[in-house]
């Protein structure tokens, strides 16, 4: 085997490794998610929101689910200027209404 099939094969592994890893992140954040599209939830130092995308973020410990949507008043009707906020994890996050 030469330097050049080794660096090559090497590189392969770690792309794999990475692309799997990615996917176990992913995996396990969203499978930790206890809110869903549709639901209506508020964290008080976000506000309330309507969920309309749910991704994942890895910080210092597990993946976590990130909740993304409209910003909604009171009355659970959206802010006239459209702002999005997006809510991080499970803690501190309350369910108001189910899809």
């Amino acid at each position: 085997m030469e330097e050049l099939e080794y660096t090559q094969k090497l590189k392969k592994l770690e792309e794999v490794y990475l692309s799997d890893k990615k996917a176990l992140h992913i995996e396990f954040a969203l499978s930790n998610a206890k809110f869903k599209k549709g639901d209506i939830i508020i964290e008080d130092s976000k506000g309330i929101i309507l969920i309309d995308k749910i991704t994942t973020y890895i910080g210092f410990g597990l993946p976590e689910p990130v909740y993304h949507g409209l910003l909604l008043k009171k009355d659970l009707t959206p802010k006239k200027n459209g702002e999005r906020e997006a809510i991080y994890g499970n803690r501190c996050v309350e369910l108001i209404k189910s899809a």
